[in-house]
């Protein structure tokens, strides 16, 4: 999978027509503006996470969305804005768009889980200005929420650890 920065890619990927180009990119700019402050804010790395919003393409096609992650100390803050496709090479285009942040601890106890889920948002917008003012207003939960405790503070909070199970 290939990312491809915000400031690289084409709007109509995600928003095929764009009545307010500039406002949308205002909007968005601000969202990849906090996902780097949060970067930054927890230590994060410089690739791969904290590099703000990203569009993403696999096999020449572009996903119909926005996406950002910043990490540390296993503990991911994640974003996204997209229109949901059943799968890769569904073609068609919103509305409704989309907007998710979470908030996850990852699972140091069982292999195959992945992680938990600590705090999570969503809403669905109908046009491209109120999507890309969602993720900037669920950017800035995430930035809140990231300045508001440690890593190792969210760590603590997961109460669903998964118990690893012997033979």
């Amino acid at each position: 999978m290939e990312t491809i920065p915000l400031s690289r890619g084409d709007l109509r990927w995600v928003f095929p027509e764009v009545p307010e180009p500039e406002a949308v990119r205002g909007a968005l700019a601000e969202a990849d503006a906090r996902v780097r402050d949060l970067a930054r804010h927890l230590g994060a790395r410089e690739g791969g996470t904290g590099d703000g919003l990203v569009f993403r393409r696999t096999g020449g096609v572009v996903a119909a969305g926005l996406f950002a992650a910043a990490e540390a100390e296993g503990v991911g803050f994640t974003a996204d804005l997209c229109f949901p496709r059943r799968c890769l090479w569904d073609l068609r285009w919103g509305p409704p768009w989309e907007v998710e942040a979470e908030i996850m601890v990852l699972c140091d106890q069982v292999p195959d889980c992945g992680g938990h889920m600590l705090a999570a948002r969503a809403e669905t917008f109908t046009t491209p200005l109120e999507a890309a003012r969602g993720l900037a207003e669920a950017t800035a939960w995430l930035l809140e929420h990231g300045r508001a405790a440690s890593p190792a503070s969210w760590r603590s909070r997961d109460d669903a650890r998964c118990q690893e199970v012997g033979p």
